[in-house]
């Protein structure tokens, strides 16, 4: 199958959706797919095969999210002479309205996954009484552009049923992230002093762990607040923030952690490569996502394969991935989110059990499992593509006579 990934954001950009395409380009391609991903030009872009970069204004575009010129004719041509058989979009933004438009054009299957719950960004939006207004736009956006699909995917159930609940008719199927678990384990204590040592982290203390980009809307004062009230029982604790986001984002978790008091306990990673998050993933006690925004939260299952137990918001995605009380703790509320943290740092006991069942449990996630099920996803669009093309001839016919 010849498969054409169109996506707003990708390499060198580093987040969820960059890091859900190339896990999938490779297992696809493993299995012997072809996979062509056309994503926007931008700064420190290397050359890739079969990577195609769209003009793009990167200068006035935020950081790490340039925006592609939404108009683009010879790319309709290009996609037509590759003969890709199924357009797979990542983000309904300027990309994802080229290749939506391409796919009509060309008849062509197209398939959306929704990654990122975008009425949750508008806080980004300088005026709060604009703020309403862009999340009405934006819950919009979302029905519209799911419904214009063959087949939506959403990351986890609780998506699936958001998606209805702004008015998606299309189909929507469910199907996470999957994670390459090999890349994954446990650090011994060796590893462990020599990662530590590398971020001048102390050793021998009990390490909470958050991995993935900072931003406002994975609640990170949150946490913050939460360790200041854990340090008065656990003095004995770090708390890491492995991965980066924009400099205002990590200028304002930073001036947290001074206005807490916490500095010295507290270590920011800025940008890491995938390979140096999963050395964190296997060397934290606990990994404690504080978000009520995710879609999925990859680095669930990520923490979860690196034998780590999680504490996180009864969410969206979390709940799709945490078995509560069995590898981890779905929270209600900060309250109960300090105090899970609390008792796993108090119940050694609990907290082994509970990473030797995280580890069982995020076989499931297994990024060969979630690409055949992507796989039977695609055929399925493939086949509604052809019976909509094939209604089509059949109604123009009929229009010749009615008219």
């Amino acid at each position: 199958m010849k498969i054409g990934i169109f996506t707003d954001v990708y390499e060198p950009s580093i987040n969820g959706v960059t890091t859900s395409i190339k896990t999938y380009r490779k297992s696809l391609e493993k299995i012997g797919h072809q996979v062509y991903i056309f994503a926007p030009s931008t700064t420190g872009a290397l050359p890739e095969t079969n990577v195609f970069r769209l003009p793009a204004i990167d200068e006035l575009s935020p950081k790490d999210f340039p925006i592609a010129i939404p108009y683009i004719p010879s790319l309709a041509k290009t996609v037509k002479n590759l003969g890709i058989e199924i357009i797979h979009i990542q983000l309904p933004f300027t990309v994802g309205f080229i290749g939506h438009r391409i796919a009509k054009k060309l008849h062509i299957a197209e398939v959306h996954t929704y990654h990122t719950l975008l009425t949750e960004y508008s806080h980004y939006v300088p005026s709060e009484l604009l703020q309403p207004l862009v999340q009405y736009g934006l819950k919009k956006l979302s029905k519209n552009f799911c419904n214009s699909m063959d087949i939506n995917i959403a990351p986890s159930t609780s998506m699936m049923e958001l998606l209805r609940s702004f008015g998606v008719k299309k189909p929507i199927v469910v199907n996470p992230t999957g994670i390459d678990i090999s890349r994954f384990h446990h650090l011994n204590e060796a590893e462990k002093s020599k990662l530590f040592a590398e971020y001048k982290i102390p050793a021998h203390k009990k390490i909470l762990l958050f991995g993935g980009r900072i931003a406002r809307e994975k609640n990170l004062t949150v946490l913050c607040e939460c360790y200041k009230e854990i340090r008065n029982t656990f003095p004995d604790t770090h708390l890491i923030f492995a991965g980066g986001g924009f400099a205002t984002d990590e200028s304002e978790l930073k001036a947290k952690i001074k206005e807490l008091g916490l500095t010295e306990f507290t270590t920011v990673t800025g940008f890491l490569k995938a390979e140096e998050i999963a050395r964190f993933f296997g060397a934290a006690d606990l990994f404690t996502f504080p978000s009520v925004t995710e879609t999925q939260g990859i680095v669930l299952s990520e923490a979860m394969a690196g034998r780590t137990p999680v504490v996180a918001m009864n969410v969206f995605g979390p709940r799709d991935i945490v078995k509560n009380s069995e590898d981890g703790y779905l929270c209600d509320s900060q309250k109960e989110f300090q105090e899970k943290i609390l008792y796993l740092l108090s119940h050694e006991k609990e907290r082994v059990e509970m990473a030797a069942a995280a580890i069982k449990n995020c076989q499931r996630f297994s990024i060969e499992a979630t690409t055949d099920h992507l796989v039977e996803i695609y055929k399925e669009a493939i086949g509604i593509s052809k019976k909509k093309k094939r209604n089509n001839i059949f109604r123009d016919f009929g229009n010749l006579f009615i008219k």
